[in-house]
């Protein structure tokens, strides 16, 4: 009898360090996946600045969202969305393409380095965004993190003038649309699936793209074959920004975000503009200063301020 009981004791330690692992193990391939698109998200980020050499902004992005969308739309065409569900996803898309063609703008006239830093500042409006939609007084933490990365800001950019001005008025534009972006998917993606918001979300940013060419005269240069006049690199840039960027790193980021808690979650996004950073001193050779760092150590310190348990609404 002692031995039967022995031997099922045995199987229960074995069978809970078995669970243990698998939760370990879980949650590393969980980790592994977000930092990996903090890299694909912040590696975008430079392509976007490489790709504005030869191709309109509006055209690369519009390129970017209509091939997602258009990856996605089977996902679409079988799936039971509402009308509501539709018209607010198509909505967001649209945020979302004018806030990222507004960090492309930004490009053109700040290092694509310090834009990342300023854009990711969205991880600090989100919660403030949010107390005010909630009507309650925002916590302590979020008032020291706005301070932090203004402060960051200011470091980063050192001195002003008219073309950097520019650029960091559509790098904080971006941050704010992101912002609204990121609490109207929180809210909708509790009804649809990511998937499913991802598609719309890439038709509406699409959509947006289409009337900015529009407006811009630049849709003339595209009737006129100038798409089939681009190089190999162009095209290639096009299909990661589309493919990689787009679809591959949302599923890693639903998959990946099933696997660890939302605050390691939001630690770990914090990851992007030191990934960009990285790969414009790579492949732009675009450095910092000593100065500069220090601003950019004050805005990641200010997203993880934020990002802490203590401080989500």
């Amino acid at each position: 009898m002692n031995s039967v009981y022995l031997m099922s004791n045995i199987s229960d330690q074995q069978a809970a360090k078995h669970h243990a692992r698998s939760v370990t193990w879980q949650w590393i391939w969980g980790m592994l996946s977000i930092v990996l698109v903090t890299a694909i998200w912040g590696y975008s980020n430079v392509v976007i600045r490489q790709g504005e050499a030869t191709i309109a902004p509006a055209i690369l992005l519009w390129m970017r969202f209509g091939i997602g969308g258009l990856v996605l739309l089977p996902v679409l065409y079988r799936a039971r969305i509402t009308r509501r569900s539709w018209i607010l996803g198509l909505g967001l898309g649209i945020i979302l393409g004018m806030s990222i063609l507004a960090q492309g703008w930004a490009m053109l006239s700040v290092p694509v380095d310090d834009v990342a830093f300023i854009t990711a500042l969205y991880v600090v409006f989100t919660p403030l965004g949010l107390a005010i939609l909630q009507r309650k007084k925002p916590a302590r933490a979020i008032g020291m993190s706005v301070v932090l990365s203004l402060i960051g800001v200011m470091l980063l950019v050192g001195h002003f003038t008219y073309e950097l001005r520019s650029g960091i008025f559509w790098s904080l534009g971006a941050a704010v649309g992101l912002s609204a972006q990121i609490i109207g998917t929180r809210f909708l993606g509790q009804t649809i699936s990511s998937i499913h918001l991802t598609g719309l979300e890439s038709l509406g940013a699409a959509v947006a793209m289409t009337v900015v060419v529009v407006v811009q005269g630049v849709l003339f240069q595209v009737s006129d074959f100038a798409l089939f006049r681009w190089n190999t690199a162009d095209w290639a840039w096009v299909g990661y920004l589309a493919l990689v960027a787009t679809v591959v790193a949302v599923f890693l980021q639903s998959w990946g975000q099933t696997k660890i808690s939302a605050t390691e979650a939001a630690l770990a996004f914090n990851m992007e503009p030191v990934w960009t950073a990285l790969f414009a001193l790579i492949v732009l050779s675009q450095g910092m200063t000593i100065v500069q760092i220090v601003g950019a150590l004050c805005i990641v310190g200010s997203l993880t301020v934020v990002s802490r348990p203590h401080s989500t609404l």
